[in-house]
Parts: C-alpha cells; structure tokens; sequence
C-alpha cells in the first residue's frame, strides 16, 4: 500500500510542477501594455463622439498590441484599434453587427483550425468545391 501512496504523491508533484510552468510561460507571453484599456477608451472617445458598445479587448494584430474599442456615433457603429504602447489609433473600420458576428465566428473556428468563409453567402473557390 505503500507504492500507491507514493505514487499519488509522485503525480501531484508532476501536476503542481506542469501548472508552475504554465503560469511561468502565461506571465512570460503575456502582452506589456504601455497603456490601460480605460485610457483606449477615452482616446477613441476623444476623437468620435458616442458610446462603447462592447467590452474593450486587448488583441495581437499581425504582431502588434492593440485594443479593438466599438464606439456607435449615431447610427454608425466603428471598430477602432488603438496601439497598446503607443496609445495612438492603428486603424478605424465602419462596421456592423453582421459584420463583426461573422468575425467573432472566424475568430473562434481559426482558433478550433477549422475554416468558415470570410462573408455571408460568399462563394466557394474552384478547387474547394464538392461535386
């Protein structure tokens, strides 16, 4: 009865260790924002008048750290991206809610692996087509 008690020993120690090194390498690739999302927002605030329609996201661009701030001015929704170190606005995108549904699904199935088309309705290429 020993061994078993050994063992049981011998697994939490591996446990522990494998969750001490997954925190380590989470704290280590973690992002180092220069500036906090409460300060995206009141950039994008400054420069388009409205509300926030969604929860500030902090999201890797093509290498770059930025957050994606929804602003509605009116009847016009904005996706805009402020920089994370610079504080400056990286890109402003009208949008829609179909639009950024159909984004928030491409966004999960890439993060499955698996692909869905980039607009409602958008046609298959030649070569993925099933006969």
């Amino acid at each position: 009865m020993k061994t078993h008690g050994s063992i049981r020993v011998l697994a939490s120690g591996a446990l522990a260790l494998v969750a001490l090194s997954a925190g380590l390498l989470a704290a280590h690739a973690a992002p180092h924002a220069k500036i906090s999302a409460a300060r995206a927002n009141a950039i994008v605030l400054k420069r388009f008048s409205g509300r926030l329609t969604a929860k500030t996201t902090l999201e890797n661009e093509e290498g770059k750290w930025q957050y994606g701030v929804m602003v509605r001015s009116g009847k016009t929704l904005r996706e805009v991206m402020v920089d994370a170190n610079s504080g400056k606005i990286a890109s402003v995108e009208v949008t829609s809610a179909a639009k950024e549904g159909v984004e928030k699904q491409q966004d999960a199935a890439k993060a499955k692996g698996t692909s869905l088309s980039k607009e409602p309705g958008a046609k298959e290429s030649g070569a993925a087509k099933k006969n």
